[in-house]
């Protein structure tokens, strides 16, 4: 079977494309299927990214111009997926990847400036008659321009991906040791990649192995525990650590109390030993007392003595 291809293409630069052409890369990988990413952009920032990674699970190829179409013919037979990450600024090359992929994904900020721009970029992808999906990057969630971009696009027929991926800092720091979101990072961006292959995985016909879709309540919840683990650091992998070592921290504090009783114990012990020794010597003041009635006799003696004198 031959590679199903996503190229992630846009013309204009800075909007995450290389970020996630990665984090794509992994997810697929992740779900079984043998990946493959090409970087065609001379900048070479999934090579620098491969090259930091510990792991063996996903191939790179850094290739572009004539020789992408020779590369691209013999991934397809050794792979299940092939991910393209593409310059900016360069429209032939854009062409032939585009040309290459079964779905083109279009990264883009809520902003006037990105949709000016994507309208070449669309341009290039119907000239292909490739299908395609805007997946709106750096999401301010709740902001009134996230709405508005998103009524631009349906005017102008851009189809639009469900899933949205916030603007969260942890996108762009796991990269720097060669890792994703998804690579041990409990999160709300973790949860937004995961939906976003589901859907795509759904439209190019590919099993999807993950975990159920997880309730709106609880990516509210996650993203709550992200904001107050600590507002100084927004890299959510350490927060999360923050959270847990903070929480096994207080369970020795509260056992210290419990620990004290017992010692109190002891002195009410003390304090009631003294009493005894009181008591005992209460008995020994009673003696004296008993010296009395033996004056007493001697008394009686007397008169005796003196009944024989008479007699005689």
């Amino acid at each position: 079977m031959s590679a199903v291809v996503i190229t992630v293409a846009q013309q204009k630069g800075g909007v995450g494309k290389s970020t996630l052409a990665a984090h794509l890369a992994v997810a697929f990988a992740q779900q079984g299927y043998s990946t493959m990413l090409f970087d065609t952009d001379p900048q070479g920032t999934c090579t620098h990214w491969h090259a930091q990674r510990k792991k063996d699970d996903i191939g790179l190829v850094a290739t572009s111009g004539w020789r992408l179409t020779r590369d691209l013919s013999m991934a397809r037979e050794t792979n299940d997926v092939i991910i393209i990450d593409t310059p900016p600024h360069a429209e032939m090359d854009i062409k032939v990847s585009v040309r290459a992929a079964d779905l083109v994904l279009v990264p883009m900020q809520p902003s006037p400036a990105d949709v000016w721009a994507v309208k070449q970029t669309f341009r290039t992808i119907s000239s292909e008659s490739r299908q395609c999906l805007a997946v709106l990057n750096r999401v301010v969630h709740r902001a009134n321009i996230t709405e508005e971009t998103k009524q631009k696009l349906q005017q102008y027929e851009i189809p639009v991906a469900e899933q949205e991926l916030g603007n969260r800092v942890l996108f762009a720091a796991s990269m720097e040791s060669g890792l994703t979101v998804l690579d041990g990072f409990a999160n709300p961006s973790q949860i937004e990649i995961t939906n976003l292959v589901r859907q795509l995985a759904a439209k190019l016909g590919l099993a999807f192995k993950g975990k159920a879709k997880p309730s709106a309540a609880a990516a509210k919840k996650a993203g709550a525990d992200e904001v107050s683990a600590s507002p100084a650091n927004p890299e959510q992998g350490h927060e999360t650590m923050v959270v847990k070592k903070k929480a096994v921290a207080k369970k020795p504090a509260a056992k210290k109390p419990a620990a004290k009783k017992p010692a109190a114990k002891k002195t009410v012990k003390k304090a009631a030993a003294p009493k005894k020794k009181a008591a005992a010597k209460k008995p020994a003041a009673k003696k004296p007392a008993a010296k009395k009635p033996a004056a007493k006799k001697a008394v009686k003696k007397a008169p005796a003595k003196a009944q024989l004198k008479l007699a005689a």
